[in-house]
C-alpha cells in the first residue's frame, strides 16, 4: 500500500507556504541555506487518521533529513533511521525532533556518523501524544508509521527499502511507540531504540496516575482541556488524558471519547480501565514477541541514572530472562538530559549493524 504523493519540494521552496499556513516560528528554526537542497517538508494526507472522533487533521507533515553524500553517489540507496518524539505536542510534533537536523547533517558531513536518511513523525494530537497506537479516538497512529510514511519515503528517495535497512526509535513517548512498533510490526524494521522510553512497565506509573486523577473534574470540552489541563500546569493529569485517549478510547463518550481509569473508589488493581492500559504494556508483551524481539538486529535501550519510574531497568531485566540481545547503556543524568548525545549514541549504533 503506497499513498499519494501529495508534496515533495525543497525546503527553500515552501518557506513562504508555511508562513502564510502559520505554522508557529518553530520552522523557521529548520530554514538554513545548508540544507535546502537536503532537507524535505513531506505532506501526507493519512487514510489510517481519517475520521478520528476528536478530528484532529489527518494531513500531516514530516521533516525527511538526506545525507551530504546523497547526490553525489545517485546509484546508492540508503539506509532510514525513523524517529519519534516525546509527549506533550499538541501539533507539529516532528519539529521537536527536526531541530536536531542540522547537527546530525554536520556529524555525518565530517564523517563522525554514517550516511543515513533521517524521518522525523509527527505523532501529536489534541491531548498532547498519539503513543503511536491505534485509536478510534486519535487515529490509527500504528498504520500511519509503519505502512503509510514508510511507504511514502520508500517511493520518494533512494532508500534501502528492505527490512534491514530500517531502524525506529525515539524518545519517551517515542522511545516507548518504537518498541511497541519492533514488536507488532518486525517485518518492516530490524533495529529498534528507545531513548527513556516512557512507559515500558506501565505498573511504575500507576500511583502517579492515580494521584493526579485524585478528586479531578472532568472539563466540559476539548477547548477547556486544552486550557486549563496544560503540561506545563500538570504533566501527569496531561498524560494520563493521553493515554486514556490512546489505550482505553470509548466512541460512545463525547467529547473526549475515552475512558480515565480510577474513576470509582472501589478499585484498584481490578479497574477495568486500567486493565486495558496494560494491553500495550511493552514488559508485558515481551514473552509473546521473543521470535521477533530475536530476530531484531539491534536493541538499544538507554536511561538517566536518576530515572527510576518508567521501566527500562524492568524491561531489560526482562530480555535479559528470556535470553534476547540488547544494549543498555546508562549515562548520567535525568530524563530530558544530554538529549544531541544520546541520539547520536543511538545512530550510531544502527550504523554498526549496517557495516559502517
Amino acid at each position: 500500500m503506497k499513498p499519494a504523493i501529495t508534496s515533495r519540494r525543497p525546503l527553500a521552496v515552501v518557506v513562504l507556504a508555511l508562513l502564510l499556513a502559520a505554522p508557529g516560528p518553530a520552522h523557521g528554526q529548520l530554514i538554513t541555506k545548508k540544507l535546502e537542497r537536503y532537507l524535505y517538508l513531506i505532506t501526507i494526507d493519512s487514510k489510517a487518521l481519517r475520521g478520528n472522533l476528536i478530528g484532529d487533521p489527518s494531513r500531516r507533515e514530516m521533516a525527511v533529513l538526506l545525507p551530504p553524500v546523497y547526490y553525489k553517489e545517485p546509484r546508492k540507496r540508503f539506509p532510514v533511521v525513523y524517529l519519534l518524539h516525546g509527549l506533550g505536542q499538541r501539533k507539529e510534533g516532528h519539529v521537536q525532533t527536526a531541530r536536531m537536523f542540522e547537527m546530525f547533517f554536520d556529524t555525518m558531513k565530517a564523517g563522525k556518523l554514517a550516511p543515513m536518511i533521517l524521518v522525523a513523525v509527527d505523532g501529536s494530537t489534541a491531548f498532547g501524544g498519539s503513543y503511536y497506537s491505534n485509536s478510534p479516538t486519535i487515529g490509527n497512529f500504528e498504520e500511519y508509521v509503519a505502512v503509510e510514511i514508510v511507504g511514502k519515503v520508500d517511493s520518494l528517495f533512494r532508500t534501502d527499502n528492505s527490512r534491514g535497512g530500517r531502524a525506529i526509535g525515539g524518545f519517551s513517548m517515542g522511545g516507548f511507540g518504537a518498541i511497541k512498533l519492533g514488536m507488532k510490526y518486525g517485518q518492516m524494521f530490524s533495529q529498534v531504540g528507545s531513548l527513556s522510553g516512557s512507559p515500558l512497565a506501565i505498573r511504575y506509573r500507576k500511583q502517579i496516575y492515580k494521584t493526579a486523577l485524585l478528586n479531578h473534574k472532568t472539563p466540559a470540552s476539548l477547548e477547556e482541556l486544552r486550557q486549563n489541563v496544560t503540561f506545563e500546569k500538570n504533566w501527569s493529569l496531561s498524560a494520563a488524558y493521553a493515554k486514556a485517549a490512546a489505550f482505553s478510547p470509548n466512541p460512545s463518550k463525547p467529547p473526549f471519547y475515552l475512558d480515565l481509569p480510577f474513576q470509582r473508589q472501589d478499585t484498584d488493581e481490578d479497574d477495568p480501565v486500567w486493565q486495558r492500559w496494560w494491553d500495550d504494556d511493552p514488559l508485558a508483551a515481551v514473552a509473546a514477541s521473543q521470535k521477533i524481539l530475536r530476530n531484531m538486529e539491534m536493541i538499544y535501550l538507554d536511561q538517566g541514572d536518576d530515572e527510576t519510574t518508567l521501566g527500562t531497568e524492568e524491561f531489560d531485566r526482562e530480555l535479559t530472562r528470556y535470553g534476547i540481545g540488547h544494549t543498555h547503556n546508562i549515562f548520567r543524568g535525568d530524563h530530558v538530559d544530554r538529549f544531541p548525545e544520546r541520539y547520536l549514541r543511538m545512530l550510531r549504533m544502527f550504523a554498526v549493524k549496517w557495516g559502517y
